[in-house]
């Protein structure tokens, strides 16, 4: 077999999927002709497909040596050197690629990987640029227009990002990515009223979804920060539990809804319920198909009808029935429905009114495998800890504190250490002080590992209120800035003179 033939077989296996078979025969036609760019470039894609990037860079690099004056082998190694998240080197051979030229298609992903690219390392403006260069060549793309939406909303361009949010709308209007993107736009410009009407076309023109309802939520959560209105948490479960019961979730969607619920719930200081939703998030298809409920009963339950509501809904008809039919009306409300007009209807033939169609049982799959995010699980966590807080259960607290300690999180991480102290503190633990002090010591050593960790300064403040060292606090307040040494220094100020 010769090495065009080698090539072409290297080149099906890999449209077949076979990549180990494609890399075996790429690596013979190699061995037979060393300077042949195709050769590595099929090695490449194999190496590619198979996770191997390292060589995938490796061969990508041989066919450009081979083939320098070719933007296609530059291309393939700007995408390799992406894929390994290598962005400089990517840009550097994309830029190359584009000088010397492309095929149209390695052109169109050429310019959407570089607004990738520069999305990523938060040069927003030339990511623009390189997508609307993509949509140049390829037209009206889905994909394109939803990363343009989103870079207009981190520049805070929201007029921008609502006409990007209308084209998607217009290519695709039963999809509810065009709604959600201009909702999320005119949340962020806290046009709460605006948002409230996307949502409200999305229900007529879109296809029901999960993103949807959790957008509705959103929006009750978005009032509640305006109003304080805690009625608007009481919505949020009625629509999560509409969700759950209108649209079949994923998996992840069950779970994340369960979560949802009971971080609402400990905003009403529900600790039981909290706990009750944290339980079915662990195992959310077992308690979708046991049809584990979000709301209590007395949530679902309307309020009984008094005298004088039946009186005004009568009276309501009698005004509906004098309007349409006149005074007479009240008397005769259908009228004359054998009038000459249509004559006897006594030929028609009788029509059985239709069984309406039983809503199918929405099940999920039980055998699925399926683990909550690292984000998702800290989230458990730390709402087990505000619900167990909540019932005093200072043992439970420290519990799931010590899990928290784990997470990959620094953030959640310092909220674990931290919380342990405090709860043997309210538990009047023998050694809450030593552990106070143990944990003084671990905030200073990340200081000193880290100067910019503000983070490990405050929580090292609120370690010294807790001890009452006020001096220690109020001194450590002068490494932070103005506004959050401000904000550290009322609290101090509040604990110094009895506050919580």
């Amino acid at each position: 077999m010769n090495v065009k033939d080698l090539i072409a077989d290297s080149h099906l296996a890999f449209l077949n999927q076979e990549n180990e078979t494609a890399l075996k025969l790429a690596k013979q036609a190699i061995a037979m002709d060393k300077d042949n760019p195709d050769a590595y470039k099929c090695a490449g894609n194999a190496c590619m497909s198979l996770g191997h990037y390292e060589e995938a860079i490796k061969n990508f690099g041989l066919a450009v040596k081979y083939d320098p004056g070719n933007g296609n082998r530059y291309f393939d190694l700007g995408f390799a050197f992406a894929t390994n998240e290598k962005m400089a080197d990517a840009i550097k051979n994309l830029a190359r690629a584009e000088e010397l030229g492309c095929i149209p298609e390695n052109l169109v992903q050429l310019y959407n990987l570089l607004g990738i690219i520069c999305f990523d390392i938060g040069r927003y403006d030339d990511a623009l640029v390189n997508l609307g260069k993509a949509e140049q060549l390829i037209g009206v793309d889905l994909d394109i227009l939803q990363r343009k939406a989103i870079i207009y909303g981190i520049k805070n361009d929201i007029r921008s990002g609502l006409q990007t949010a209308n084209q998607i709308k217009l290519v695709a209007p039963s999809q509810y990515l065009g709604y959600k993107l201009a909702f999320k736009l005119l949340i962020q410009a806290k046009r709460l009223d605006a948002a409230g009407t996307e949502l409200d076309k999305a229900e007529k023109f879109a296809l029901p979804s999960m993103d949807f309802y959790f957008d509705k939520m959103t929006l009750e959560l978005e009032k509640y920060q305006t109003d304080k209105n805690k009625n608007h948490f009481l919505e949020a479960l009625h629509i999560i539990d509409r969700a759950l019961k209108t649209v079949k979730p994923e998996i992840s969607e069950a779970a994340d809804s369960y979560i949802n619920a009971a971080e609402i719930y400990l905003q009403l200081e529900e600790s039981d319920r909290t706990i009750d939703c944290l339980n079915a998030a662990q195992v959310p298809a077992e308690a979708y198909n046991n049809g584990f409920e979000i709301l209590e009963q007395e949530l679902t339950e309307p309020e009984p009808l008094t005298e004088y509501d039946i009186e005004v809904m009568i009276e309501e008809d009698r005004e509906r029935i004098v309007e349409e039919y006149g005074e007479y009306g009240l008397e005769e409300p259908a009228g004359d429905m054998e009038s000459e007009e249509y004559g006897s209807t006594e030929y028609f033939t009788e029509i059985e009114e239709e069984a309406p169609e039983q809503a199918p049982v929405l099940k999920l799959d039980g055998e699925q495998e399926f683990e909550l995010s690292e984000d998702n699980r800290d989230q458990v966590n730390r709402l087990y800890i505000g619900a167990y807080t909540l019932k005093k259960d200072y043992g439970k607290v420290i519990e799931y504190a010590k899990v928290l300690q784990a997470s990959g999180n620094i953030s959640n991480a310092y909220i674990g250490k931290y919380t342990e102290a405090n709860a043997l503190k309210e538990l009047a633990s023998p050694e809450w002080q030593a552990k106070y002090r143990e944990l003084l010591r671990f905030f200073r050593d990340a200081m000193v590992k880290d100067p910019t960790d503000i983070m490990a300064v405050t929580f090292r403040i609120q370690c010294c209120m807790d001890m009452e060292n006020y001096g220690e606090a109020e001194e450590l307040c002068r490494l932070l800035n103005k506004e959050i040494r401000e904000t550290m220094l009322e609290k101090i100020a509040e604990a110094k003179s009895g506050g919580d």
